[in-house]
């Protein structure tokens, strides 16, 4: 094992480098989202600040003493890491009060939290190659073997922290385990392990289990808070597909339940079990659209489950009906099954007997994709944060709905835009696209009908029908507004920045 201590040490820091930045997105996500320009700010600046720390390292291998050196990069590089926990959150909210930009935000919050960790992770490499490379002859297969092994690392690490441990850990607990990983990887670089280095590694795990369990007691009965309706603290969860707080407040006087996801309001509930079931947004009542057309509406989809506040007052209030509602992250299910009263509303209307509501564990394009069943109405309410599910604002998308709907069905889609303006660019797009596909498209504004420029929920129901609906308006497209397809999706950069 002496023998390979250096490709232990180089495999292990690459490995952590890609947990780093999958976590880093994860630690932005509730502010900023996790659209494509979180992660290009991420990717961006985890790039440049090991670049430069490939070249200090460079330097620094060509000093006296490599191997004291190594061990002080490792331990930097540990206490960075370690102590991002304990600021972040003072770090994000002076940054998101002082710009409203997604971009400028995230940029500058990856560069503050995470630029200098990344950076002596980057020096790393070349103290290792120095350390490795004995001749000039064998420095070409040296090199190559390294790289390779840094490589490798790299690729366990995305695997293991995308598939493992964000899911199943919170932030915090990972970036604790990865500091101390880093620190225990410090009597390796000489391999001379005394009763000093054995003390230290005592305390580092030491410190590990105590911080863990103190996490994961910390949700237990931050948990039971939420669930006693205090509005003291918040549980939080990590998914495969974003962060995800809850936590209870208060809207037009009333308590709330309300399920954050990468910045956004994903949904909420009433807190009194006697109003459980009624809608706590706006915007969800404009789906009973769907009941004024002119054909009858009996089995129904709907895209993006989070809180499954519509779904929980569609059952509730029109009998003989049915739903079935697509959710691609499983983990919000069982989150609404313990939080907004989807056990309940199974139980009290003997649901899993009767079948009326229908849970499905899947990408809402993937199904359609697949999905030969016919439905009355469609309803896309699937977010990511404040950002739609690009995959199903495409014209092909939107030709697999049609094929899922009867005759005249309807598909209906919440479009948080303005009307007209500058921020007006997705819903047009939008608009334009499901014309390619249906003979009529109306919009339906949510909040007010007259403020053109006003960032607001707009239901646009899509059919070959002819409505007759009231409070719509009136879009007109130009030849500057797109078509959006599987190839061209710029959704990211049409939505509302603000």
């Amino acid at each position: 094992m002496k023998k390979y201590r250096l490709e232990i040490i180089i495999f292990i820091v690459d490995a952590i480098c890609m947990i780093l930045e999958l976590v880093a997105s994860r630690v932005l996500s509730p502010y900023f989202g996790s659209s494509n320009l979180v992660w290009t700010s991420v990717i961006g600046i985890i790039l440049l600040s090991s670049s430069i720390g490939n070249y200090l390292g460079g330097i620094i291998a060509d000093k006296k003493n490599v191997n004291n050196n190594l061990k002080i990069i490792l331990a930097i590089s540990a206490i960075s890491i370690f102590i991002i926990p304990i600021y972040q959150t003072n770090i994000i909210s002076i940054i998101t009060r002082t710009t409203t930009n997604i971009k400028i935000g995230a940029i500058f919050s990856t560069l503050f939290l995470f630029f200098i960790p990344s950076l002596f992770i980057g020096a790393v490499t070349p103290i290792i190659l120095k350390l490795k490379i004995n001749d000039l002859d064998s420095a070409g297969k040296t090199t190559g073997k390294i790289t390779a092994i840094s490589t490798i690392g790299g690729i366990i690490g995305t695997f293991l922290g995308g598939f493992l441990l964000i899911p199943n850990f919170g932030s915090i607990q990972i970036l604790f385990v990865l500091s101390i990983l880093i620190l225990l990887l410090i009597p390796i670089v000489d391999f001379k392990i005394n009763w000093e280095s054995g003390i230290a590694i005592g305390i580092c795990i030491l410190i590990l289990i105590v911080f863990i369990k103190y996490s994961i007691d910390s949700n237990k009965i931050y948990s039971e808070q939420v669930l006693e309706g205090s509005n003291k603290n918040a549980v939080s969860y990590d998914t495969q597909y974003g962060r995800v707080l809850i936590y209870n407040g208060t809207l037009n006087g009333e308590p709330v339940r309300i399920l954050n996801i990468d910045s956004g309001y994903e949904s909420a509930t009433f807190i009194n079990e006697d109003k459980c079931n009624e809608l706590v947004f706006d915007y969800t009542k404009k789906y009973d659209i769907m009941f004024k057309s002119n054909i009858e509406i009996k089995d129904t989809l709907l895209i993006g489950g989070a809180g499954y506040s519509y779904p929980k007052y569609f059952i509730s209030h029109f009998e003989n009906k049915n739903i079935d509602v697509v959710e691609i992250d499983g983990k919000i299910t069982e989150i609404a099954k313990k939080y907004f009263f989807l056990d309940k509303l199974i139980k009290d209307y003997n649901l899993e007997q009767n079948h009326r509501l229908n849970l499905i564990t899947e990408d809402g394009r993937t199904y359609l994709n697949n999905n030969s069943k016919k439905y009355d109405a469609i309803m896309n309410d699937a977010f990511s944060g404040s950002s739609p599910a690009k995959t199903l604002t495409t014209v092909e998308a939107v030709q697999n709905i049609k094929k899922s709907l009867n005759e005249n069905g309807l598909y209906l889609t919440n479009i948080i835009s303005s009307l007209e303006g500058k921020n007006s660019k997705f819903i047009k797009a939008e608009i334009k696209t499901l014309k390619q596909v249906f003979k009529n498209v109306y919009v339906v504004p949510c909040n007010d009908l007259n403020d053109v420029d006003l960032v607001q929920n707009n239901m646009v129901i899509a059919t070959d029908d002819i409505l007759n609906i009231e409070d719509t308006y009136e879009i007109n497209l130009s030849d500057e507004d797109i078509v959006i397809t599987d190839d061209y999706c710029p959704v990211d950069t049409l939505i509302p920045e603000e």
